[in-house]
């Protein structure tokens, strides 16, 4: 399904949280959104997921400005503090309570084989202990996993550190799977991964 921003903004309490942005996503490329650390990245997710007040412009899916419709197929992966897990809990809860939030299987079996097909064999661990390419993988592949996901939303994966690369991978994978994957992310993340095709600016409305 095709994601598209016409000019969104996200006001705040004190000013703007978002400032009027524009984007295009398509099945089957990683789009990027490079901007400066900050409320931005965030308030560009909830928007594109549906699940924040826009100030201006308009977000549809499919040519459709239905909230609703985004709510449904549109996934918030690591958003900080809305859906990113806490990294106090070890990486078998955070786990869990990803795939409770897809609609899959959550008991401690389905958690383990789940997490063995992503090579992780001892889940007691914290979950800030992950890798971050492993974190926003395993984050990724759950979100992927709800049967009604058609758009990933991956929020600052480069937050964490580590190189790009990495979880990008991964990323090209799910869109090749036929998902629309928009990654939000620093400037410097977006020259290191070098795809300015597909790269569109936090509060740059075209």
């Amino acid at each position: 399904m095709e994601l598209t921003a016409d000019h969104v903004s996200v006001a705040g309490l004190h000013g703007p949280l978002l400032l009027p942005t524009s984007l295009t996503a398509v099945p089957g490329r990683v789009t990027l959104v490079a901007g400066d650390p900050g409320p931005g990245h965030v308030a560009l997710a909830l928007a594109l997921g549906g699940r924040a007040p826009l100030a201006e412009g308009e977000v549809r899916l499919d040519g459709d400005p239905g909230e609703e419709l985004r709510r449904r197929h549109v996934a918030l992966v690591d958003v900080p503090d809305v859906t990113a897990p806490e990294d106090a809990v070890s990486v078998r809860s955070a786990v869990a309570e990803q795939l409770a939030l897809a609609g899959r299987p959550a008991s401690r079996a389905a958690t383990r084989a789940f997490l063995e097909g992503h090579g992780v064999q001892d889940g007691r661990g914290r979950f800030e202990g992950l890798a971050p390419s492993e974190r926003t993988l395993l984050l990724m592949d759950v979100a992927a996993s709800r049967a009604v996901t058609r758009v990933l939303v991956v929020a600052a994966p480069d937050r964490f550190g580590g190189h790009p690369g990495s979880w990008y991978l991964a990323a090209e994978r799910l869109a090749a799977e036929g998902l629309t994957v928009v990654a939000l992310v620093t400037h410097p993340t977006a020259r290191q991964l070098a795809v300015p095709s597909a790269t569109f600016e936090l509060g740059v409305a075209r």
